[in-house]
């Protein structure tokens, strides 16, 4: 694991060394803890603040992947791909709390920010529900073919989930009333993620051409598109202070666009601009 920090992201630094053989990453919301399914069918925890090793969870053989942390890092939601189910587990008791099947060809998976509805989408099975206070499935009135990947808004007012046919539908979470489904794309929309301020979508796509479209939230109208190099581009994310957003290509090239400061688009417009800045 490697910081990039400084000017257009230039200096290099070791940080941690989870080696090369795992099956997926997840942190936690506060960034303090890395989990890593290890090839062994161990995961790995680790303190990032003090890079220090919390340990191995062991789950027998076959790959497990983290998917999501919860309960402020004490507790760990996990894919295992031996008998596709999902486990909600305990940390510090080093044991299963829930477990439940995930959805056929399963995806990817997200928790609500209350923590209280963890959302999986699978390849052939669509959308699925956890209520993980309950430790009850619930069922949602979602439809998508072909699920890719699933993100909530920070204060989880909205839900998005991608879609491999070339499209991303958007519902509202207080009533599951779909607001908006999003087009444009040559070919798959791999990744999806809100603006921490929740006023931006980002939508991955699979083609230089469109490795990044921005949609306004308050109006569904499309801001830009951001072009790169390489295909299938997932992990978009923005910065904590949106004014960054990257995506990784499946070609492992890291893409990161920067919002011009004022004085940049001051100098662009000659003329004199105040207020704060948005991709």
């Amino acid at each position: 694991m490697t910081r990039w920090s400084g000017s257009d992201f230039q200096e290099k630094e070791p940080w941690l060394s989870v080696g090369t053989n795992h099956s997926g990453s997840s942190f936690s919301q506060d960034c303090r803890f890395l989990a890593a399914g290890l090839t062994n069918g161990n995961i790995a925890v680790w303190d990032v603040s003090g890079r220090v090793p919390g340990g191995e969870v062991k789950f027998g053989p076959g790959s497990v992947a983290p998917l999501a942390f919860v309960g402020q890092g004490k507790r760990l939601v996990v894919w295992r791909q031996s008998d596709n189910q999902f486990s909600e587990w305990d940390l510090e008791a080093n044991r299963a709390i829930q477990t439940w099947p995930a959805p056929a060809r399963f995806e990817h998976f997200n928790v609500s920010p209350d923590e209280r509805l963890g959302i999986a989408v699978g390849w052939d099975a669509g959308v699925s529900g956890r209520h993980l206070p309950g430790h009850c499935n619930t069922n949602l009135p979602l439809e998508v073919l072909e699920g890719w990947n699933v993100a909530f808004s920070r204060a989880g007012e909205h839900l998005a989930v991608a879609s491999a046919l070339g499209y991303a539908r958007v519902w509202r979470t207080s009533n599951w009333k779909e607001e908006a489904t999003l087009r444009g794309f040559l070919n798959a929309v791999v990744s999806v993620a809100f603006s921490p301020d929740a006023s931006r979508l980002a939508l991955g796509g699979s083609n230089p051409d469109d490795t990044v479209r921005l949609w306004d939230v308050s109006s569904w109208q499309e801001v830009l598109t951001l072009e790169g190099t390489g295909s299938l581009f997932h992990s978009t994310a923005f910065s904590p202070d949106g004014n960054a957003l990257g995506t990784l290509s499946t070609e492992g090239i890291l893409h990161v666009w920067q919002a011009p400061s004022w004085a940049e688009i001051n100098t662009a417009e000659g003329k004199e601009k105040a207020g704060p800045r948005q991709l």
